[in-house]
């Protein structure tokens, strides 16, 4: 009514009788800032790959609510790692605010200016941690470097690679080869295959899997395949093999 801008349309259904979707003018109005600053949109960068939190994993980590963002991955020598974040904390808040989903999270550090000072409040093996992360510019080859993991969340599977700490919450060898299935989306192939968290993946297709690395990788070499065979390891099952049907 005052003629103020609250969106700016991005899309339109044509068939959806007036129904369209636009981008929220305080969002939009960062970008204005940057482009008018720098002439670019520049990213803040944290350096870790994150999942939401279900209610096992709040109960395996010893949390009373379902609140905050596990840390399934720390790149190395990216900001979260120089500032001491590991695999498996989970994070509670950023510069107080406090976050339930991985977008969430992902949003904010997003949109917090490159350079910046960050407070990230967490919970490592149930002691709450404060620490500094000076966020860093999102690049090309970070982006890439995520767009290698795409093959293997549209199976529905996301993994970790096994350290002495995992290995011991779940009661296997420190020194197994392979990789540990920390979520397995609903309705996804990987589910429809029986895929379940706490799997240990040890081979894709008769290929040993050492680490995620090898994981992304086989998982982008196969992605053409009619499916895929997984050679796992559960506990209190041994050794099962299950196939992915990619058709």
């Amino acid at each position: 009514m005052n003629g103020e801008v609250v969106g700016i349309n991005t899309a339109i259904i044509a068939s959806g009788q007036g129904i369209g979707f636009a981008i929220p003018i305080n969002l939009a109005k960062g970008i204005l800032t940057q482009l008018k600053d720098k002439g670019e949109v520049t990213r803040g960068w944290l350096g870790v790959g994150i999942q939401d939190l279900t209610p096992e994993l709040a109960n395996y980590y010893g949390l009373s609510e379902e609140k905050g963002v596990l840390v399934t991955q720390v790149f190395e020598d990216d900001p979260a790692d120089k500032a001491g974040v590991k695999a498996n904390d989970v994070i509670l808040s950023v510069d107080g605010k406090a976050v339930s989903t991985g977008r969430e999270l992902s949003s904010m550090i997003a949109n917090t200016p490159v350079g910046y000072r960050t407070k990230i409040d967490l919970i490592r093996d149930g002691k709450r941690k404060t620490l500094t992360v000076t966020l860093a510019k999102r690049d090309d080859d970070q982006k890439a470097e995520l767009a290698e993991g795409r093959d293997s969340e549209e199976m529905g599977i996301e993994v970790t690679d096994l350290d002495s700490d995992i290995a011991r919450r779940f009661g296997i060898d420190a020194n197994e080869n392979g990789v540990l299935v920390t979520d397995v989306k609903d309705g996804s192939r990987a589910q429809d295959a029986d895929v379940r968290p706490g799997d240990i993946i040890k081979e894709i297709n008769r290929t040993l899997v050492k680490d995620r690395s090898d994981f992304v990788q086989l998982m982008k070499k196969y992605r053409d395949d009619e499916n895929i065979q997984l050679l796992i390891h559960r506990r209190n099952a041994g050794y099962l093999v299950l196939k992915i049907d990619q058709k």
